[in-house]
């Protein structure tokens, strides 16, 4: 991104957002004029001229009684808008008019969040067979850009379909890309967040979900796979789609394997300790995979609600430092939750837990209640705690 104050920020992927000199000159609640469709339509037709005709087409002016002068309106409000406070700027710098055609000139001064995810991506790949790690700090880079699918809040416009799909394409090619890389370097935990973050994105993608599974796999972490195949399953059903056949067929493969590590005898000798709890338990990751089976099943029968919820805690924090604090939040936990609930601790600073007989308002004030018990000394390292949840 260009140092200067005046440089203008456009955001793309994701939540459309421009800014000027750090401060927003787009409209906040997303409910764009036509002024802004215009910006957005020669942004996404970027190093391209568009007619009149095309515009007219693409913003619906055809129905307008004078197209032209409706046209010529937007642009003389839109170039108003992007115009910075010195007084002796071009104000056409950003649009260009030549022969009733109109373009993006990217020529001015710019940074362009689409633009710049490209770029990174071609030269992490550049850097593939020289240094994997130099091509995944690129890869990692590049996907920091991608908060969302391109102009994700105009699903419907035909004239951003092509845009959409390439951006999108880019964006699962990097990700496959950058999780191989990682895997091979032995960097499991870091190829399993960098799906887990592609999948809030784009959930129903098979492929994210495939290398999400193998890399809690090659980290041995079989009951925290089987629990997200689970997981995934639900969501492909909930959304009236078959389980992708991939994806099934490691979903069974975990199964087995489970079954064959930790004998029947041994999944309900772990079930009746569980039950015969006075309060929350701790768990490891194949005892609390069976678990979750049991109170998924209960639930789906009792119709009695429940969440596994995914808790990360996050900061600034030494490597050394992760396993104190980790355990220190383990007894926060076993302090603060019910009889019945499951803790199970997979990482440093990773948990699940497993709550049951609860709404999603009440886990709200559990996390917060998690929060306001950190103890001072954490707010050196600025540490956090992340949260997601899913319905059991």
């Amino acid at each position: 991104m260009g140092a200067d104050k005046n440089t203008l920020q456009i955001s793309t992927l994701g939540r459309f957002e421009v800014k000027r000199g750090g401060k927003r000159i787009s409209p906040e609640d997303q409910r764009l004029g036509k002024r802004w469709r215009l910006f957005q339509v020669l942004i996404t037709f970027k190093g391209q001229s568009l007619s009149s005709d095309q515009v007219f087409k693409y913003l619906s002016l055809e129905e307008s009684v004078n197209p032209a002068e409706a046209l010529k309106s937007l642009v003389f409000q839109l170039r108003k808008t992007l115009k910075g406070k010195n007084p002796d700027e071009n104000c056409e710098k950003y649009i260009i008019c030549s022969g009733g055609n109109y373009r993006f000139n990217e020529d001015s001064d710019y940074w362009l969040d689409s633009e710049d995810f490209e770029t990174l991506c071609k030269k992490a790949r550049s850097k593939v067979q020289v240094s994997s790690s130099e091509a995944i700090a690129l890869y990692q880079k590049a996907l920091s850009l991608y908060r969302g699918n391109f102009l994700e809040e105009v699903p419907n416009s035909y004239w951003a379909i092509y845009a959409k799909k390439h951006f999108r394409d880019l964006f699962l090619e990097a990700m496959l890309e950058a999780n191989e890389l990682m895997r091979q370097a032995g960097m499991h935990k870091e190829a399993w967040e960098l799906c887990e973050t592609g999948l809030r994105i784009v959930p129903l993608e098979e492929k994210l979900h495939i290398m999400s599974l193998q890399s809690l796999v090659d980290s041995n972490k079989l009951g925290l796979a089987l629990i997200q195949y689970e997981e995934a399953s639900s969501l492909f059903r909930e959304n009236d789609l078959a389980v992708p056949g991939d994806l099934k067929k490691m979903g069974e493969a975990l199964k087995n394997s489970l079954i064959r590590d930790n004998p029947s005898q041994e999944f309900m000798r772990k079930l009746k300790n569980y039950e015969k709890g006075d309060g929350p338990v701790l768990s490891g990751l194949e005892a609390f995979s069976v678990i979750y089976q049991v109170e998924k099943n209960r639930s789906e029968r009792r119709n009695k609600p429940g969440f596994l919820v995914y808790l990360d805690l996050r900061g600034h924090v030494p490597p050394e430092v992760w396993e104190s604090v980790g355990k220190q939040f383990e007894q926060t936990l076993l302090a603060s939750l019910r009889k019945g609930d499951v803790v199970c601790k997979w990482g440093p600073q990773n948990f699940l837990a497993l709550l049951l007989n609860v709404t999603s308002e009440d886990i709200e004030r559990i996390i917060r209640r998690l929060r306001a018990k950190f103890p001072p000394d954490w707010e050196k390292f600025e540490i956090d705690l992340e949260n997601r949840l899913q319905k059991i």
